[in-house]
């Protein structure tokens, strides 16, 4: 059997398409023994990818975009995700975000995801990040939730497996991110595994697209798929099934990455780094299925 190693960066549901592969045999069934490595960082699994430790995976897409402008040489093969899933969760004197002013806001690094969608939501709202709001940098967004049960923080951008565990446990859901169109989670590896590997990138991207349709209508199946990953989730059975139902609406059943989201991606990316301007969607793409 070939084997491969595939890389995630975060344990999220929208990560976990190649455990449903794995569970189903669909990577068997194609004579490949897969390798799932979770890295719990959405830096390293990108220089994962381009040091060939996991030659392909799912990084966020700023991480992907920051890393090309530094001079890798990575490939969008897959769009797993054209819209971010994020929701903005209050503690409980909150009620709406007007309820944002004058409050302390964590963020995470606006170079990830969580971040700059924090940052484009705060400009839809019209809100001011130094003169409206106090921002709180807590670095990696698995802190937020933390931070707001201690206190520490108001309100914070978390994740759907996070904020249905947070609105469990009695703080308030304000807002979401679902309707920006840009792009999160790209199916990614390096033009030079793929001009090495392309047969078998098409396969993985194959693989990836045949989850999200066995995700999408074998609802008990995936449920207990992704449960086994995320303890804390099977645990509350209602917030994983409202997890569910977010990531079965999201993801793309073809596996198409849509333009208008990466162009999205790309003009947010260039708010920190003008380089990002010269980039079109179609110079970041090759279509394998």
């Amino acid at each position: 059997m070939r084997e491969i190693k595939i890389g995630i960066g975060t344990s999220s549901i929208g990560r976990f398409l190649p455990y449903i592969g794995a569970a189903a045999g669909l990577f068997e069934r194609q004579g490949i023994k897969a390798q799932i490595v979770n890295q719990l960082d959405e830096e390293k699994v990108v220089g994962d990818i381009i040091n060939g430790t996991t030659p392909i995976g799912t990084p966020n897409a700023p991480s992907l975009l920051f890393s090309l402008l530094n001079g890798n040489d990575l490939v969008i093969i897959g769009g797993i995700l054209n819209r971010p899933a994020f929701y903005l969760v209050g503690r409980e004197h909150m009620s709406s975000i007007a309820d944002l002013k004058s409050s302390r806001v964590g963020i995470n690094q606006p170079r990830r995801m969580a971040g700059m969608v924090m940052l484009a939501l705060l400009r839809r709202w019209q809100l001011d990040p130094v003169r409206d709001l106090e921002l709180v940098d807590l670095g990696l967004n698995d802190r937020s939730f933390e931070a707001l049960q201690a206190g520490a923080i108001d309100a914070a951008l978390l994740p759907p497996e996070k904020a249905f565990l947070a609105e469990a446990a009695g703080l308030r859901l304000l807002a979401d991110s679902l309707d920006l169109d840009c792009h999160w989670v790209p199916l990614a590896t390096t033009r030079r595994f793929l001009a090495e590997q392309r047969p078998l990138s098409g396969v993985i991207a194959a693989i990836y697209r045949d989850s999200i349709r066995l995700f999408r209508s074998e609802t008990k199946f995936a449920l207990e798929t992704v449960g086994r990953q995320l303890p804390a989730l099977q645990s509350k059975p209602q917030a994983l099934e409202k997890c569910y139902r977010i990531f079965a609406d999201l993801f793309e059943p073809d596996l198409l990455p849509s333009e208008g989201s990466l162009s999205a991606v790309l003009a947010e990316v260039a708010l920190q780094d003008s380089r990002a301007r010269e980039w079109s969607p179609k110079a970041l793409l090759e279509r394998l299925i």
